[in-house]
């Protein structure tokens, strides 16, 4: 039972709370600002998109999954005075994340039409969607290290940090769909080319964070 009330620690909380649902929220808006601007390619390039869409929901579990472990585990190293850990700890959880995606990656691609077949019997339909799943298997193998890299930012407990640089790749994320998808009225394959620039600047922008920032004297 807490002996005292902690306004400082309450704000911190609340704080804290405020920027992951921000985090969120932006996430799920730029995936709306996405079926905007497909949709007016056509219903047949949204159907594309939907099914596509299903596909790399699926193939981002584990990498969601291994993310919050590092999220978690960052935060244990630093609470137990261990930060000269932090990067190596990091370093493992990318790797192993990126082989796991490695192997589902390849069976994806090498079977993309039966994959395809679980959410569609039109074969017409199926043959269209191909080149987008190989556009998003390309895309999650960037995936899957740019999200373990990117929370152990959140991690060191810097979630401030953590908000610009996804806010700054969202931007950048909404005006490039918008351009491909309304101004130069690309191909949905191309669209979904986005997925593979976000998670690249991400990914770079976090690993510049973690090697320039002072991170390591963070109070959390």
């Amino acid at each position: 039972r807490l002996r005292s009330f902690d306004p400082a620690l309450l704000m911190r909380i609340l704080s804290i709370s405020c920027f992951t649902m921000l985090q969120y929220f932006l996430s799920m808006a730029t995936w709306f600002v996405f079926f905007v601007a497909v949709e007016r390619l056509g219903q047949r390039e949204l159907a594309i998109a939907n099914i596509v869409r299903s596909i790399y929901v699926v193939l981002l579990i584990p990498v969601n999954a291994l993310a919050t472990t590092t999220n978690s585990l960052v935060s244990n190293a630093i609470g137990a005075g261990g930060i000269q850990h932090v990067m190596p700890l990091i370093n493992k959880i990318a790797r192993f994340s990126f082989f796991i995606m490695l192997g589902l990656v390849a069976v994806s691609a090498l079977f993309p039409q039966f994959l395809l077949s679980i959410y569609t019997s039109e074969a017409a339909l199926i043959t269209e969607s191909v080149p987008s799943v190989y556009v998003i298997c390309f895309a999650m193998l960037i995936a899957s290290v740019a999200n373990v890299v990117f929370n152990g930012i959140s991690g060191t407990g810097n979630t401030q940090a953590a908000l610009i640089l996804e806010m700054g790749t969202l931007v950048f994320y909404a005006l490039y769909i918008l351009w491909i998808g309304m101004v130069v009225k690309a191909p949905v394959s191309v669209c979904f080319s986005i997925e593979v620039v976000y998670y690249s600047l991400l990914l770079l922008s976090s690993i510049i964070y973690l090697k320039k920032a002072k991170w390591q004297n963070k109070k959390i």
